[in-house]
């Protein structure tokens, strides 16, 4: 669905730009400014890039692109193993690469880092990814579990088969903080 709304959006994006040149009131559009336009599309978290198109180094170094979701992560996470309020603290007001808006992922932003074909990867991350300082360990999640509002979804990042599947942990239990910016982030709760 989202690889059909990104070629909507694509396709609308082309027609628009036509119109404009062919009605003559936008002369400035060169095809650098097209290809510009295409790059800002959200990807479609239906596609599946080889790690070296997947990962790209941004804001100085400090930060990884991930261009199958469009989410930008700390290159090195470097937070303490906080409790699941405090993770949502310490990357709300992370300023990193000069930039605010970090905050905690849901659930299925961080565990689409798992590479499930490594389950002993040490961490279970695609290889030669370009993270460092990530441990072999449980990181928290935003979402909080729907029939129990004390718990919160968490990635273990060192589980062997298992690795990013879903774990629940209650709230107050200290685990790793590994902050993105971008995508929605929702959590009802």
């Amino acid at each position: 669905m989202k690889k059909l709304y990104s070629t909507v959006i694509a396709a609308i994006a082309l027609v628009v730009v036509a119109s404009l040149v062919l009605a003559a009131q936008a002369p400035s559009i060169t095809l650098q400014t097209v290809l510009d336009a295409f790059n800002r599309i959200p990807p479609a978290w239906s596609q599946v890039l080889p790690v070296g198109e997947r990962f790209v180094l941004v804001m100085g170094g400090v930060a990884v692109l991930d261009k199958e979701t469009g989410l930008v992560w700390e290159q090195a996470p470097v937070e303490p193993a906080s409790t699941w309020i405090n993770a949502h603290v310490l990357c709300n007001v992370k300023g990193l690469g000069t930039r605010r808006g970090w905050r905690l992922p849901t659930f299925s932003e961080l565990a689409s880092l798992i590479d499930t074909s490594r389950p002993t990867g040490n961490p279970d991350l695609p290889a030669n990814h370009p993270f460092t300082n990530v441990q072999n360990a449980i990181y928290w999640s935003a979402s909080t579990a729907a029939d129990e509002p004390t718990l919160a979804w968490e990635v273990n990042f060192n589980f062997g088969n298992e690795a990013g599947g879903p774990e629940r942990e209650v709230k107050t239990t200290s685990n790793f903080v590994w902050c993105v910016r971008g995508g929605i982030g929702a959590d009802p709760k």
